[in-house]
């Protein structure tokens, strides 16, 4: 039953995205944050090249989702440009720094209760080595690497380029192997 409902909510959660995109964002403003929007979409592609023969996560397919390559494109074309417009035009700049935290908080919980119901009803799976607690520091440091990326570029890709190398040293990603 749970990965039934769950399926159904990840076929509509793109939707919502979409929705509140379309309500609460600065859309007036979109050229201001497309070059975030092309960042997180670049640092996806190259995430799943780098994995595609090594898999860290896998999506599984569901009632309208067939497989991972269409979850990975639904979430980088649909869900990533929603979430960065949405994020970034909403976020407090000219707040103190706990208040900062407590957004970059909210979304990180929002998107790990995600991610939660999505692993406990089959739907994303992990291997060699990756659990549940490495998606949440990568949902921590997607915030974080979108806020730096929009107001500090070469400091987001810097940050991307060592959690980068990490990711190919700590899990063992046999890059040379690839064709």
């Amino acid at each position: 039953m749970l990965h039934t409902v769950v399926s159904y909510f990840r076929m509509v959660l793109p939707f919502i995205y979409m929705i509140c995109t379309w309500r609460f964002a600065d859309w007036r403003n979109w050229k201001k944050y497309y070059p975030t929007i092309l960042f997180i979409i670049s640092v996806d592609f190259f995430i799943s090249v780098l994995m595609y023969e090594y898999p860290l996560w896998t999506f599984r397919g569901s009632l309208i989702i067939p497989n991972h390559t269409i979850a990975d494109f639904l979430l980088t074309f649909i869900m990533f440009p929603n979430l960065t417009l949405l994020y970034l035009s909403l976020y407090p700049y000219q707040s103190h720094l706990p208040k900062q935290a407590l957004y970059i908080g909210s979304w990180f919980i929002f998107e790990v209760i995600m991610e939660y119901l999505f692993m406990n009803a089959k739907l994303i799976t992990y291997d060699h080595g990756w659990h549940f607690g490495w998606s949440c520091l990568v949902w921590l440091f997607l915030f974080i690497g979108l806020r730096l990326h929009h107001t500090r570029p070469l400091w987001a890709w810097v940050l991307c380029f060592v959690c980068s190398v990490f990711l190919i040293l700590y899990f063992q990603i046999p890059v040379t192997k690839y064709r």
